[in-house]
């Protein structure tokens, strides 16, 4: 059963700097990890907050990472009610650690699935052409797209001019809004 707090939420799920989107009710909360010391706190803008966690810089093994970030997710999730959790699906273009990036997000999904958290995973260029009108948009666009939104510019927000983790809170946004279209559509035979 969904209650009245409950919330959509999107991720965009990496290795190295995920970033969670839920939409609450009246705001958007953004918590995301980062390896910047600069980043780690919580900043407060006109619709919410952004909250960045510093993901340490040495493991033992992957797996152990992998383990710390699933469990980050779950420990941010809690924090909420979520109805339903909307990830992007993996870039099948990808090059590199694609194998990597299979096994961590294969944890995050196992423990969803053991906390009976619903989700979908959605392509990225479904995620880009629904919310930017554009499949193959790039991080800048994604980033003008956010800034358009919220009346606002992410870089100012976080005191930064880097792409991380400006790009991830965007990316994140974008999912959640795909999710909430998904959502209605789906409840409310749209």
């Amino acid at each position: 059963m969904v209650s009245t707090n409950s919330c959509i939420v999107g991720i965009d799920y990496s290795t190295s700097s995920p970033c969670i989107c839920i939409s609450t009710k009246n705001d958007y909360d953004f918590h995301y990890l980062t390896k910047v010391k600069k980043h780690v706190g919580e900043k407060e803008f006109d619709c919410g907050i952004m909250e960045g966690t510093l993901l340490p810089k040495q493991f033992d093994s992957k797996i152990e990472q992998y383990s710390f970030i699933a469990k980050w997710t779950i420990d941010v999730l809690d924090r909420y009610d979520p109805a339903k959790v909307y990830l992007e699906d993996y870039a099948f273009a990808a090059t590199g650690k694609v194998f990597h990036i299979g096994e961590n997000t294969g944890i995050l999904k196992y423990r969803l699935m053991k906390r009976e958290i619903p989700y979908s995973v959605v392509a990225p260029t479904t995620v880009k052409s629904c919310t930017i009108g554009k499949g193959n948009a790039s991080k800048d666009e994604a980033i003008e797209k956010f800034n358009s939104c919220f009346q606002t510019n992410i870089y100012d927000i976080l005191d930064t001019g880097t792409i991380n983790p400006a790009s991830d809170i965007a990316d994140s946004y974008l999912i959640c809004t795909y999710g909430i279209q998904q959502w209605v559509t789906d409840h409310f035979n749209i």
